[in-house]
């Protein structure tokens, strides 16, 4: 998706604003005071609040996944690609701490069907790209052929979540990359051949 300039600068000001306030705090008109805007002004780049959040989401969205492409297409071993789509997304957590506080407000979303289905969306597609990894290294005899590749997934996507809320509980003061650096040693160890 494709955001204007202003679009982006809101976005990145919702996102902040979340990461300070919450996301239950989060409303048009704090947004408004914060950015220097009146409301209307905001209403000419997006129709509601949900718009916004379904943008922050969609932004970092599609961050991740042109990082995740690049290395999904580079001519690495499949367990090594593992290992780099574990470490950039750790990376960019770390630099965008706040994102977490949207990613992570799911409940909050639970009757919002626009964002519960695009969450739902992303997990899929990237359960997908996982999965698809882990039986290219199973057929090149780097994973355990006899392990599910959708419980690898499962079981590497939960880690890294419980990683993420435990940095975030600590209120991003542990090293996250340290953290996901360790927890990637644990999985190396459990998934290869």
């Amino acid at each position: 998706m494709k955001f204007s300039k202003r679009q982006i600068e809101i976005i990145q000001a919702s996102k902040d604003l979340i990461g300070i306030k919450g996301i239950q705090n989060f409303t048009i008109s704090k947004l408004a005071k914060k950015m220097r805007f009146s409301e209307p002004a905001l209403y000419r780049h997006f129709k509601d609040k949900t718009e916004i959040l379904r943008s922050v989401l969609l932004f970092h969205k599609e961050m991740i996944s042109n990082g995740i492409s690049e290395i999904i297409t580079s001519d690495a071993p499949a367990l090594e690609k593992i290992r780099s789509i574990i470490e950039f997304q750790f990376s960019h957590l770390k630099k965008n701490p706040s994102i977490i506080m949207v990613v992570f407000s799911e409940t909050s979303f639970q009757y919002n069907n626009v964002l519960s289905n695009l969450l739902t969306k992303v997990i899929k597609q990237r359960t997908k790209k996982l999965m698809k990894l882990i039986e290219e290294g199973q057929n090149n005899n780097e994973i355990k052929s006899e392990l599910d590749p959708k419980q690898i997934a499962t079981i590497i996507m939960g880690s890294m979540r419980l990683t993420v809320l435990k940095w975030k509980f600590n209120n991003f003061k542990t090293d996250l990359e340290q953290d996901g650096s360790e927890l990637w040693i644990t999985i190396e160890k459990l998934i290869k051949q």
